[in-house]
């Protein structure tokens, strides 16, 4: 990948490296914009046995629900896969597939811990195995193996990222964008602040201290290569009491667990600083944003995707709903939706 190539070049350019190389992977993303078009992108089949065998090394897990014209869900997180349908994506007329991305859920796991002394080798690594291009190529392969010239895409909160960079990659390949609680990182830093920021705001004061431990454990990507997956797994999951204070109950249906090192290859992916919003311009075609009008995150947020996409954008508000909307609010989403594809037959 070419962020991959840059820092490496960088890296032995520096000499001094590790201080240096640290200072840049904490301060720039190593993803950007058509990297994910650049991979291999040719799957190695689908079989009878549950996967999507995207490559030599990896298959993905997934099943599907309803009948119809393929549409293909991503799930957010990052790292956390349905483990059955979504009510809201009860759709009659379309065949909605799940699938588990790469490094979580009962898919393959290619990254499983450091594989050297050296940090870059060990991000690169990561990034490589599990990083945002990958998650956004593999949607690529999994177009051409439903077989459909151009896809109905659905993603929720950090899928709805992913299904936005697809699109941003592939705009050809998008008949119909459906996004569902956008993750706030479109634009990061945001200027109102992270969901971590969030949900420290909304917590009972006495939670504080305890919740701003836990982050900074969490956020320690310099120690990150030290710890075991069992140690990362255990402080990732400690998350959720603080985020159900903060927003409330989350919705069952879920993996338990989250796909630890996937978590952490977004993050360097991401790094402290982008804007991935001009590269939204690329796609033209009909989108449909559903906010939650009790969301952790603004309407801004939302309002924020519409208008970086280069076509028609419509963001529908369900006032009660948080952050699941689609397992919630499930008829009211249904409406929206199928109101939304109906249009297409319209046209």
């Amino acid at each position: 990948m070419r962020a991959i190539k840059w820092i490496a070049a960088f890296v032995l350019v520096a000499g001094a490296g590790g201080v240096i190389f640290w200072f840049w992977i904490t301060s720039h993303p190593m993803y950007s914009p058509g990297e994910g078009a650049e991979l291999d992108l040719n799957p190695i089949s689908h079989s009878a046995d549950g996967a999507w065998h995207v490559s030599t090394d990896v298959s993905l897990h997934h099943f599907a629900s309803g009948t119809g014209r393929n549409l293909l869900y991503v799930h957010g997180g990052p790292g956390i896969p349905a483990t059955t349908a979504v009510p809201g994506l009860d759709l009659s007329g379309y065949r909605v597939h799940y699938y588990d991305q790469r490094g979580t859920g009962q898919s393959s796991r290619p990254f499983q811990g450091a594989v050297s002394s050296s940090m870059f080798r060990n991000v690169q690594a990561l990034v490589g195995a599990l990083g945002i291009a990958q998650q956004v190529a593999d949607i690529e392969r999994i177009r051409r193996i439903l077989g459909d010239e151009r896809m109905f895409l659905v993603g929720h909160s950090y899928g709805a990222l992913l299904a936005s960079l697809y699109a941003a990659e592939f705009p050809d390949r998008v008949e119909r964008l459906i996004l569902i609680a956008p993750a706030n990182l479109l634009e990061f830093p945001s200027p109102e602040g992270t969901l971590f920021d969030t949900v420290r705001e909304r917590l009972p004061k006495s939670d504080r201290q305890a919740y701003d431990a836990w982050l900074a454990e969490h956020l320690d990507v310099g120690s990150v290569f030290e710890r075991s997956t069992s140690e990362l797994r255990a402080i990732d999951g400690a998350f959720l009491p603080f985020f159900e204070k903060a927003a409330g109950p989350v919705p069952r249906g879920f993996a338990v667990e989250m796909g630890v090192w996937h978590v952490r290859a977004q993050y360097f992916g991401m790094g402290r600083s982008h804007d991935w919003r001009p590269s939204l311009a690329s796609y033209s075609g009909p989108v449909l944003i559903v906010h939650g009008g009790y969301d952790l995150q603004s309407l801004d947020v939302s309002e924020s995707y519409a208008a970086s996409f280069g076509g028609p954008a419509d963001v529908r508000t369900i006032a009660q709903a948080g952050h699941f909307p689609h397992y919630t609010h499930p008829a009211e989403v249904v409406g929206i939706i199928e109101r939304f594809l109906a249009a297409e037959h319209a046209n």
